[in-house]
């Protein structure tokens, strides 16, 4: 299974796009790294600019520790609502910092919250393309939600026709109808015995998990909402049941194997970028 993680910080990713980095996202990702270093697991961090810019150490220390490093976007405001010209700045930008800051070239890509959509597709590739990006993982075969999703598998096939490798995420197919599994809010919610379930007809080998070290974070609504008003329905669906990922990532950790996409599809690919001045 593919092993991922979204570093962003939740305060300016979800909560509010115009707010500052906070330092939450150095100790939540810290936290996640002593994790996967435990079951001696590396995998694949999808890593937003803001955070490689603001935090240049950790993204040092996520590639010290053996990890992928992936774009994630600059500011994670939705593809979709950004302009071609604004989508291949934050592109240009958010890759050279990844680059200049690990001396690695970045091959892979996922948008923040999955917001691929037909009408823009061509020149999100190209502008893929352009940043040396090699593979995409944005894209989920499933249509729970109304900002994110493709009821049907066409979109892969108008992806690889762009010359692009396309890694959708893992679903189940559950009544005819396709169920996100093995990652996010939905991990978070759903009883570690109903996410395995879901999984037993995955191909273990090359399924996606994903996450976000926030998710780990079970005091952040306490703190935050003294700062600032969140709305009751945004607080249920976000932090609810944070306090159980801890202990169903440590059963994941030992029920599958894991590994990044390079490990898993680019071990032979050259890795090396320039390396910082």
């Amino acid at each position: 299974m593919i092993f991922t993680a979204d570093i962003e910080d939740w305060q300016q990713s979800v909560y509010d796009f115009n707010r500052e980095v906070s330092s939450r996202v150095v100790r939540n990702t810290s936290r996640l790294l002593d994790i996967l270093d435990a079951h001696h697991i590396t995998g694949t961090f999808f890593v937003q600019g803001m955070v490689a810019e603001k935090f240049p150490q950790l993204i040092q220390t996520i590639a010290q520790a053996g990890h992928e490093l992936a774009c994630h976007s600059h500011t994670h405001r939705m593809i979709y609502n950004l302009t071609e010209a604004q989508f291949r700045a934050e592109m240009q930008r958010s890759v050279g910092l990844l680059e200049d800051i690990s001396g690695t070239k970045v091959i892979g890509f996922r948008a923040p919250t999955f917001s691929v959509r037909d009408d823009i597709l061509d020149w999100y590739c190209d502008a893929l393309h352009e940043q040396g990006i090699i593979y995409d993982s944005s894209i989920m075969l499933a249509t729970v939600r109304s900002c994110y999703g493709f009821s049907d598998d066409g979109i892969l096939q108008r992806i690889a026709a762009r010359g692009l490798d396309c890694y959708p995420m893992s679903v189940s197919k559950v009544f005819g109808k396709n169920l996100p599994v093995m990652g996010g809010g939905y991990f978070r919610i759903y009883p570690y015995w109903l996410s395995r379930w879901l999984a037993r007809d995955l191909d273990h080998a090359t399924s996606i998990f994903y996450m976000h070290p926030y998710e780990l974070d079970t005091h952040e609504y306490r703190e935050v909402s003294q700062q600032v008003d969140i709305p009751l329905k945004m607080a249920v669906h976000q932090f609810a049941r944070r306090g159980s990922i801890q202990p169903k990532l440590d059963k994941l950790l030992q029920h599958y194997p894991f590994h990044s996409f390079r490990q898993q599809y680019y071990a032979a690919s050259t890795t090396a970028a320039t390396a910082p001045q």
